[in-house]
């Protein structure tokens, strides 16, 4: 037993260790860096337009209006009840979807700062995440626009529990963010891998399809052991007015440990070859 503790002990106390801590605590500490970045790349992306990232909001509102006609039909679910089970889940799909699709060219597009800048790799993280955390509250506004016409009853207090879920999703994201960053970085084919993989996920995950359309195996299979559902679900259960299922948290809060011990222990190791690989 002590020689396990020491062990523990003299591994924490590694110089890789403490660089990788260095790197994460102070990166996050150079907030006005990492929010204007953040901030110029979504005034990039709409430069010239009139709407900006309004624009996001507008296809997103259509589109759910459109797939909410066909599904509220398919599934035979009425359209009060089924628009904004819909528009919850799409608020929160988008934005897991885009942070681990752009998490893959987090380091590739930006190897000339790798290369001729020394800075703290995981502020190109935490910039990643708050841009789309603006683009998620832009997006909020569709929610409310569809939960005041359609089911006003929905805003309630319970909504508040939305936020701390938010955060999860946010800690989660920054751990496959930085993991995703560097898979990609040193293989390329990782990318295509994710991108296949998130368009698998989008169908086999509650987002379209209401949970109650499975029961049995199936159920068990793609909701319960489902982590995405139940890392939508910590968010969109409070905006539907309902408290998220003690099972959802857990698993989050499992998959946030987990995924922060593994991507820690990459990082710690190879960090000091993402410079090489860029």
């Amino acid at each position: 037993m002590d020689t396990w503790l020491l062990r523990i002990a003299s591994g924490l106390s590694s110089p890789s260790v403490s660089a990788a801590i260095r790197d994460l605590v102070g990166g996050l500490c150079r907030t006005p860096l990492w929010g204007r970045l953040g901030w110029l790349e979504v005034k990039r992306r709409y430069h010239r337009t009139v709407l900006g990232p309004f624009w996001n909001s507008i296809s997103l509102a259509a589109y759910a209006v459109a797939i909410g006609l066909v599904g509220s039909g398919l599934w035979n679910q009425d359209i009060h009840t089924y628009l904004p089970y819909l528009i919850s889940g799409l608020l929160l799909w988008n934005m897991i979807s885009t942070i681990i699709t752009e998490s893959c060219s987090l380091f590739v597009a930006s190897h000339g700062l790798l290369k001729n800048v020394r800075f703290e790799y995981s502020v190109l993280v935490y910039s990643l995440l708050w841009r789309n955390l603006i683009v998620f509250w832009h997006n909020l506004i569709v929610y409310f626009c569809i939960i005041i016409v359609l089911k006003p009853g929905l805003l309630s207090p319970i909504g508040l529990l939305a936020l701390p879920g938010l955060v999860l999703v946010l800690l989660i994201g920054a751990s496959i963010a930085l993991l995703c960053g560097m898979l990609c970085l040193r293989f390329r084919d990782v990318q295509s891998l994710v991108t296949t993989a998130l368009s698998i996920a989008m169908l086999i995950t509650p987002i379209f399809w209401p949970v109650d359309a499975l029961a049995g195996l199936h159920r068990a299979v793609f909701v319960e052991l489902n982590p995405l559902y139940h890392l939508i679900e910590i968010v969109r259960a409070p905006l539907l007015g309902q408290t998220p299922a003690a099972l959802s948290y857990m698993v989050v809060f499992a998959i946030t440990i987990f995924g922060w011990v593994l991507t820690f222990d990459i990082f710690r190791r190879f960090r000091k070859r993402i410079a090489f690989w860029a």
